[in-house]
């Protein structure tokens, strides 16, 4: 996850793409949105990175809550993003739960769902492109 906050930060959203498996479905405030292909999930982090950049973000620092045991290379896992400016002040935190799948021979899990509890910037999440598909 460490690795995922630093890439998106450092605006290389191809790599962060490389971290889910697709079509990938995203629930947010109880809407199933569902990202067929990287190239719209990029769109998507743009919107999210552009308001980041807006609010005067410079680092996310992912904190694991919880973690379930994997079961057939499955578990689920609960993070908090915390959402720092310049000097080191949280300005936001979101809330997600992710279910992963870990191949022994991927150099990291894969990203197969997720889930926002709680969404640092809602207004990101209510102006992406793709089709939502209930």
């Amino acid at each position: 996850m460490d690795n995922l906050a630093r890439n998106f930060i450092e605006n290389r959203l191809d790599a962060v793409t490389e971290h889910f498996v697709f079509p990938n479905p995203f629930y947010a405030h109880d809407t199933l949105q569902v990202f067929g292909a990287p190239c719209t999930m990029k769109e998507a982090l743009t919107l999210y990175r552009d308001a980041t950049v807006r609010a005067g973000i410079t680092n996310i620092v992912p904190r694991v809550l919880a973690e379930g045991v994997p079961v057939n290379g499955y578990s689920n896992v609960w993070i908090e993003w915390d959402h720092f400016d310049q000097s080191g002040t949280c300005l936001r935190t979101s809330q997600v739960h992710y279910v992963l799948y870990r191949d022994d021979s991927a150099l990291f899990p894969k990203i197969e769902l997720v889930e926002y509890k709680a969404m640092a910037f809602p207004e990101v999440s209510a102006s992406f492109a793709m089709a939502k598909i209930a």
